[in-house]
């Protein structure tokens, strides 16, 4: 059992690298949060299903967004999401995959719901695969904290994993 933090800066290609790292690996669960086009999409590593998340014209959404700074995210798919991510927890995956916590998950909001439960499951090791989130460098120490992880290990490159 192992949680392991990918942390590098915002905009450093995070998701891109996990992406092309996940494609190589078998037994792996989870979700990745893709920028195409200029909008943020969901992509449910298993079924390769993208679900659009960011609301591109708020003032026309009839649906509850989820706020963070400049970004409006529809709360739904959040849900969604989190269903995924705690339906893989259950598959006991060799690798779980949330790309990835940061501020929303830290005000309670986004993937919390699913990142605690799951957070909680490998701290205890009731889980024998490995935990991959991804944490932009500047929240590392906070997230950390927070979900109180355990037994974790911080990389900056993919290549760093066995």
């Amino acid at each position: 059992m192992s949680i392991i933090i990918f942390s590098r800066p915002i905009h450093s290609g995070k998701t891109t690298a996990l992406l092309q790292w996940c494609k190589r690996k078998e037994n792996i669960y989870g979700i990745l949060m893709p920028d195409v086009k200029g909008s943020r999409k969901i992509l449910n590593i298993e079924t390769l299903e993208t679900f659009d998340i960011q609301c591109m014209d708020v003032e026309k959404t009839k649906e509850p967004l989820t706020a963070i700074g400049k970004f409006h995210f529809y709360t739904a798919v959040f849900e969604k999401s989190n269903q995924v991510l705690i339906g893989a927890l259950t598959r006991k995956p060799d690798w779980l995959i949330i790309d990835e916590i940061g501020r929303l998950e830290l005000g309670g909001k986004g993937f919390y719901r699913s990142a605690t439960e799951i957070a909680d499951a490998y701290n205890n090791k009731r889980n024998t695969g490995n935990l991959l989130i991804t944490v932009r460098d500047s929240l590392c120490e906070e997230v950390i904290s927070f979900f109180k992880f355990k037994d974790y290990r911080i990389i900056n490159k993919l290549e760093e994993l066995a």
